[in-house]
């Protein structure tokens, strides 16, 4: 009897364990839907990233910047939302500046949740509409 009731204690220690285990793995990492959301706002920053990059592009090789989104160059670039279809947010502030724009779902600010360091540390951003204003490479006077 004894006996008994030690490998019940056992049994029901192990389980308590196990419960609390998985609860603090969800709380760190967060749900099988936070990280979904993380990996999304990864692709909304990938999509920026390569909308700076092809004005970019642009701006050394006509001497200015695109006017609007629309005639950034590049048949490949996603210039949409990938889940809601909404254009990025893409505006002229200066010469060599342009301001990006996306809606995110969550908040990259927490380092365990992010997909990629390099997001969190260069397009920090919540969940919500966010913008990030870029400086890119002017032509040099010898290339022009």
């Amino acid at each position: 009897m004894n006996v008994s009731r030690f490998g019940r204690g056992l049994v029901i220690a192990g389980g308590l364990v196990a419960a609390v285990t998985v609860v603090a793995s969800l709380w760190l990492t967060g749900s099988p839907g936070a990280q979904r959301d993380a990996r999304l706002d990864t692709v909304r920053v990938r999509d920026l990233r390569a909308i700076e990059q092809a004005a970019g592009t642009h701006l050394r090789e006509n001497g200015a910047l695109p006017a609007k989104l629309a005639d950034v160059p590049g048949a490949d670039l996603r210039r949409v939302d990938p889940v809601t279809g909404a254009a990025y947010g893409y505006r002229v502030i200066a010469p060599d500046g342009v301001e990006l724009c996306a809606v995110f779902a969550a908040d990259n600010g927490q380092p365990l949740r992010q997909i990629e360091p390099w997001v969190r540390r260069d397009w920090p951003h919540v969940a919500g509409p966010a913008c990030f204003e870029r400086r890119l490479d002017r032509p040099s006077r010898a290339e022009g």
